[in-house]
């Protein structure tokens, strides 16, 4: 379920989001809709109206208050504390009391659309994984768009129905990455590119390690990497969406990278979070799309 910001992210009225809801495995447990109505509130704060219906369920409301480098969610349905890295991307660790559940969630804005990725937890189990793809509604007509099929056919499909693994075709993924330190700090931009050959990846020009060559092996379900100077592993849902940490044992970084898809499979967002030990380096994030191998 998304968390959003008046300013940044949803401009008053509303909004329509569909979502795929995946277990803590990665088996597809089905879609989801997310409907919400967003509006200044008289006391200055933002009022978010929501309802998901899907795998799990909830409607209510929450307030945001606003500063100028972070949101405070301030419940009764949704509490918790959001950054905005940019004016266009959020994230957040919140709880969702009605449900029982943690949620670290990123989101970032694409023109009219916005792709998110929500991690749900009960303690340290992670429940459900929620690819998100919201647009604002501005027909009566408008209906979310699915991903079509039952979970009874597609629990055991790591691609949920999808012809291809959307992040693990052959080709290239490129675009610029942004770095900061700290949110809303002036980014650094640097042209990225990510290209795989099968279980080869290399990329070249993140800011804290430049180039890197790996081999990356996956089951559909998880992806990792055997011994060597790039060493790490993600989770994967439903080919479309990742979360994983990965050491670069040259410059002793340790990267968070979290990655979303949209439903075309053209155009992904990257959010990497660095440390050095618990440390907080800095974050990375941009736009990439994809090129098909020749």
């Amino acid at each position: 379920m998304s968390s959003a910001t008046h300013n940044a992210f949803q401009g008053e009225g509303r909004w329509l989001g569909s979502a795929e809801v995946y277990a803590g495995d990665g088996q597809f447990l089905g879609n989801g809709v997310d409907m919400r109505r967003v509006e200044r509130a008289a006391d200055g704060l933002t009022r978010i109206d929501v309802a998901f219906i899907g795998p799990m369920k909830a409607s209510g409301h929450y307030h945001i208050q606003e500063f100028p480098d972070h949101r405070v969610y301030l419940g009764p349905i949704n509490v918790g504390y959001a950054s905005l890295l940019a004016p266009h991307l959020v994230d957040a660790h919140a709880y969702w009391p009605t449900l029982g559940l943690t949620q670290r969630f990123f989101l970032m804005v694409l023109d009219d659309r916005q792709l998110s990725l929500a991690l749900m937890s009960r303690g340290e189990r992670l429940l459900y994984a929620v690819v998100g793809e919201n647009e604002r509604v501005t027909s009566p007509d408008q209906l979310p768009r699915v991903q079509t099929g039952t979970s009874v056919d597609l629990a055991g499909d790591p691609r949920a129905g999808r012809a291809d693994m959307l992040l693990h075709r052959n080709g290239a993924w490129r675009g610029s990455l942004y770095f900061i330190t700290s949110p809303m700090t002036e980014p650094t931009a640097h042209p990225y590119q990510e290209i795989r050959q099968g279980d080869e990846v290399r990329a070249e020009g993140q800011r804290l390690a430049a180039g890197w060559r790996v081999q990356l092996y996956s089951d559909g379900w998880q992806a990792w990497t055997p011994p060597g100077d790039v060493a790490g592993s993600y989770s994967l849902y439903g080919g479309r969406a990742l979360s994983g940490s990965f050491h670069h044992l040259a410059t002793r970084h340790r990267v968070w990278r979290r990655e979303v898809a949209d439903m075309t499979g053209a155009t992904k967002v990257v959010l990497n979070t660095w440390y050095l030990g618990h440390q907080l380096v800095g974050y990375e994030y941009g736009v990439l799309t994809y090129e098909a191998a020749s």
